[in-house]
């Protein structure tokens, strides 16, 4: 592997351990009883440690064996996980992350002791030295620890070695911080000919005889990473001689095996099941039962690590699967072109469809069917390449909500919901302001204090819960909290005194609960170093508004309050419905469509612009109206959308049929134009707008708004 390859995997990999330690340190402090937890942040810091140490991050390497040692006190049960702790390892893991990018971005730096380093390295040592609990042990295992005996290595490691990125002296160096290395000797005989010598591959092996008081089942641990495919023989004090002439045979099969049977079985061991990995990440092999003191005590003979006729014993962290299961990494840039390049096929398909029903051929039709059906199906493969679990976003929040309630001082605990589902990975970044935004006004805003919950009679600690489905073609995302609810009056009577709105106008709910989108507008009387400004809000608004999304709001006072932001499931390519309005081509999105129906010729003449469908009167728009253009003098049609449970209809001259629609975007010369959400260019190669339907919808139903209140003031003044 390059070593630039072998370092922008560590960096990658490092940033995803430093996420899990964080997620396990706050599942620690909610599940206190969990003693997996322990486990799993042991092992993220001795993987980020072990790998760095591999790359020469030395200032890495300390400050995560600093951890490390904390961690392994931890885990022993000498040292209790308390609030205090839980802060100080969460600083850890920050400055481990500024490590990381410090390296990342500027290697050629050398990484120096900051203060700040200095600070937590100092505040992990003082808890360090705290004296060690009293033992009982055995009187000949203490003398056994006192004792420093002689064990001799025989190394031979396998031929990919350097590819996978391990550096030979890593391992020498770790096997010296376990005792004293008395004698090394590299293994030369079994290079190959100077004319097949490949630098890229291992052909080093070594005699070593060390003096440590450690166990052989410690030694043994350092090649863990590498013992799947390498013969490690390690001889204990007092082994027997036909054990030891029996290790020398095998190292002689080694030798004199050929490379390519070297290779062959080098790649069967690192074939695992699904339940061996599924295992593994488990930490089932974690929790084994070690073996005795007494049989410690005991000289055992050792099976090398490769016995094909013993199961190989597996390390913590297996090879890449490579049978079911597998995963591969794929920079962003390749998949976005190969996204755009589904576009093209997509636009080349529909034209080739139309040319194809233009000529009349019936055989030439099925065939191009055929292959537009293929299409669509390497289209929905593509998009959900595209697609990431929610939890992307979801898992930054556990972190910030302990730390506002330690902030606030409020009791708030975080449930997330459906943390599985699927979103757009173009729209992880642009959502996770937004939601950062309406977590922190539940924390300040929404959740009470102890003592206001428990006169309300609600329980001490607060929730917020972050939830996310699909539904009817849509991404929806809610922000929960049960707190105090949303003040509708003083809404309207703030909204007032900023000439939003005017005395004695009727609103309705999601109508007041807009005002809180308005830039500057807030409600609270003071500003917190949370929120208050009048800028959180609108900051939700305008992101959402760049993904083609909409906010609605729910809330009962004293209850709780939701936020519920739509979005759509895709933005690239999308199922669309063509329309002609005056020989201009629209496209309706597929999903937001119910039906069409003939508009019958008295419903314009009705003041009320509403239509009857099977008893229930649903509001319409004419887009001849909305876009300034003579009536027709043909028959109209009505296509009934539906968005967020809300129908309406659109009037247009003709139904076109189905077409996949690549969404491009406007431009900066159209960026706020309303109504249209995108274009897209059509099989002929016109282009063609997208109808912008949860604006349309919500335009409809504000001029029915309108009209009821008309009617209601005509009454009024008519009875007056």
């Amino acid at each position: 592997m390059d070593i630039n390859k072998a370092r922008a995997l560590f960096f990658e990999e490092a940033y995803e351990q430093c996420d899990n330690l964080e997620h396990a340190l706050l599942d620690r402090e909610t599940y206190p009883a969990n003693p997996d937890t322990y486990n799993l942040m042991f092992r993220t810091a001795h993987t980020i440690k072990g790998s760095a140490s591999m790359l020469g991050l030395t200032m890495l390497v300390r400050f995560a064996h600093a951890m490390e040692n904390m961690l392994t006190r931890l885990r022993s049960g000498e040292l209790q996980l308390d609030e205090h702790l839980i802060n100080l390892l969460l600083a850890c893991n920050d400055q481990l992350r500024d490590l990381l990018q410090g390296a990342e971005h500027n290697p050629e730096l050398p990484q120096t002791e900051t203060q700040q380093i200095l600070a937590l390295l100092s505040q992990l040592q003082g808890h360090q030295s705290l004296p060690n609990p009293p033992v009982s042990l055995p009187v000949q295992l203490v003398a056994a620890e006192q004792d420093m005996r002689g064990w001799h290595l025989s190394l031979r490691f396998y031929p990919a070695l350097y590819q996978d990125g391990f550096d030979l002296l890593a391992f020498i160096r770790y096997l010296a911080n376990l005792g004293e290395i008395i004698y090394i000797e590299p293994v030369w005989h079994e290079w190959p000919p100077l004319q097949l010598l490949d630098p890229t591959e291992c052909f080093l092996g070594y005699e070593i005889t060390l003096r440590s008081a450690q166990f052989p089942e410690r030694i043994r641990s350092t090649f863990d990473f590498v013992a799947h495919a390498s013969i490690i023989c390690l001889l204990t004090p007092h082994q027997d001689l036909a054990e030891f002439a029996k290790q020398g045979a095998r190292l002689a099969q080694w030798r004199n095996e050929p490379l390519a049977a070297q290779l062959a079985r080098w790649e069967a061991a690192n074939v695992l099941t699904q339940t061996e990995a599924d295992a593994i990440e488990g930490g089932a092999y974690d929790d084994a039962p070690a073996a005795s003191f007494e049989q410690r005590d005991q000289p055992a003979p050792v099976t090398p690590q490769n016995d094909a006729d013993n199961p190989l014993p597996l390390p913590l962290k297996a090879a890449p699967l490579r049978g079911e299961g597998h995963y591969i990494r794929i920079e962003a840039a390749k998949l976005d072109r190969l996204i755009n390049r589904v576009g093209e096929l997509v636009i080349a398909t529909s034209a080739t469809t139309l040319q194809a029903k233009m000529r009349g051929d019936a055989e030439l039709v099925e065939s191009v069917a055929t292959v537009n059906t293929l299409v669509e199906g390497i289209r929905d493969d593509a998009l959900t390449l595209r697609m990431v679990p929610i939890n992307e976003i979801f898992n930054r929040f556990p972190r910030l909500v302990h730390e506002l309630s330690q902030q606030t001082g409020k009791n708030i605990s975080l449930h997330i919901n459906n943390a599985d589902t699927d979103i757009d990975k173009s729209m992880v970044e642009k959502l996770t302001d937004p939601l950062m935004h309406l977590v922190r006004n539940a924390v300040d805003h929404g959740i009470e204090n102890e003592q206001q919950r428990l006169q309300a009679g609600k329980p001490e600690s607060g929730v917020i819960t972050l939830n996310a489905y699909h539904d009817a073609g849509a991404v929806v995302v809610e922000v929960s909290d049960d707190g105090r609810g949303i003040d509708r009056e003083k809404i309207q009577a703030k909204a007032l005194s900023l000439g939003m709105t005017q005395e004695g106008k009727v609103l309705g709910e999601q109508e007041i609960f807009q005002f809180l989108f308005q830039p500057g507008f807030s409600t609270a009387a003071d500003v917190s170093d949370l929120s208050g400004r009048g800028v959180g809000l609108d900051v939700v608004k305008r992101n959402l508004e760049s993904l083609r999304g909409e906010a609605t709001i729910e809330s009962l006072l004293g209850v709780g309050t939701t936020f519920r932001l739509r979005l759509p499931l895709t933005l690239a390519i999308i199922d669309g419905f063509r329309i002609e309005v005056d020989h201009s081509s629209l496209v309706i999105p597929l999903d937001m469509m119910i039906e069409c129906i003939d508009l019958p010729p008295e419903a314009l003449d009705t003041p009320s612009r509403q239509i009857n469908i099977r008893g229930e009167w649903v509001p319409f728009i004419v887009l001849r109206e909305l876009f300034a253009l003579p009536p027709a003098n043909e028959p109209a049609f009505v296509v009934m959308v539906d968005y967020a449970d809300n129908r309406a209809g659109i009037v247009v001259d003709r139904l076109i049929g189905e077409v996949q629609a690549v969404i491009k975007p406007l431009g900066e010369l159209f960026k706020s134009l309303r109504y249209v959400s995108g274009s897209t260019i059509l099989g002929n190669g016109q282009p063609a707008l997208i109808l912008d339907v949860p604006q349309l919808i919500e335009l409809a139903r504000r001029r029915e708004q309108h009209l009821l209140h008309q009617q209601a003031d005509a009454v009024f003044s008519i009875r007056s």
